[in-house]
């Protein structure tokens, strides 16, 4: 079994351990996102590994090279990777109370503008009937409710008000909270779904290990649910969240509403959905009642 990047950086620079103690206690301090604080660690991680350096040693050199050479690997790594690096080196550099970036000149990630990918009402429809229960359960509320997948993997039964039909996101990206509603179809999907997986605590879990489920493990169950149903396996958990949101704008709601429930920070996030919505189209109303009917 290969070694983990963790403990290849350890073994090269042993005093490691005791700065991420550092670094990682005050991102908790911050409430960053448990999700966050991993990515970021990981990313550390993977450069001490290879540069065989502490964080705060890096020469202009030692980043350019380690650049290139993540650029160089095949697939190349997904652009989340470099930003990860670059935000998780400065919260590193400011946590041990370096000065700014410490000379280091990092690139600017510029976001590549791309429309989102969507599933059609029929297609979730078809997905959803396709899946068995677990997989049902976890679509559903991703769908149901606009989840990212780290807030999927976070989820708990105390989250869920069955009585208000409401779901109280916690800790979510920009470490804030919100509520939002959920379906009575989707609620009943749950319950029969807590009888066959009964759990205390997170309400879905990987009952194999007993473990709690990562982003991952919701990626994989997603890709096969798609093959399984004919779809498109490249479609991911957040074409989801895309679709719930766009069968909200052809069913009439209004763009302040979709941003509060999808945790939009700027609206003009929330407006990348109108490329997919035909808002002529009005027969949605009803999003996850259509699919459970």
């Amino acid at each position: 079994m290969p070694k983990k990047f963790s403990d290849i950086a350890i073994e090269r620079v042993p005093a490691l351990p005791d700065r991420f103690s550092i670094f990682q206690g005050k991102l908790c301090i911050a409430r960053y996102s448990k999700c966050t604080v991993y990515n970021y660690s990981h990313a550390l991680y993977k450069a001490v590994a290879y540069i065989g350096k502490l964080p705060e040693d890096f020469t202009q050199s030692d980043v350019d090279g380690y650049f290139l050479e993540l650029l160089n690997n095949k697939p190349v790594p997904a652009e989340s990777q470099f930003k990860h690096f670059i935000y998780g080196i400065k919260c590193y550099l400011r946590s041990l109370g370096y000065p700014d970036l410490a000379g280091l000149d990092l690139p600017r990630i510029r976001r590549r503008k791309t429309i989102p990918r969507i599933l059609s009402v029929e297609q979730v429809v078809l997905l959803l009937r396709t899946c068995e229960l677990y997989s049902k359960a976890l679509f559903a509320v991703i769908y149901d409710c606009g989840l990212r997948a780290s807030e999927a993997c976070g989820l708990k039964w105390q989250d869920i008000s069955f009585d208000r039909c409401q779901v109280h996101i916690k800790n979510a990206k920009g470490r804030k909270d919100r509520i939002v509603p959920i379906s009575s179809k989707t609620l009943k999907v749950l319950e029969v779904y807590r009888k066959t997986y009964p759990s205390m605590d997170f309400v879905f879990k990987n009952f194999g290990t007993g473990s709690n489920i990562d982003t991952k493990f919701i990626h994989r169950r997603l890709r096969y649910a798609l093959s399984m149903a004919g779809l498109d396996k490249d479609l991911t958990t957040h074409s989801l969240r895309h679709s719930h949101a766009t069968h909200l704008l052809e069913a009439g709601e209004d763009l302040l509403t979709i941003q509060e429930r999808l945790g939009h920070k700027k609206v003009t996030t929330t407006l990348t959905y109108l490329h997919h919505a035909k808002l002529e189209d009005r027969k949605c109303v009803h999003l996850i009642d259509t699919i459970f009917a």
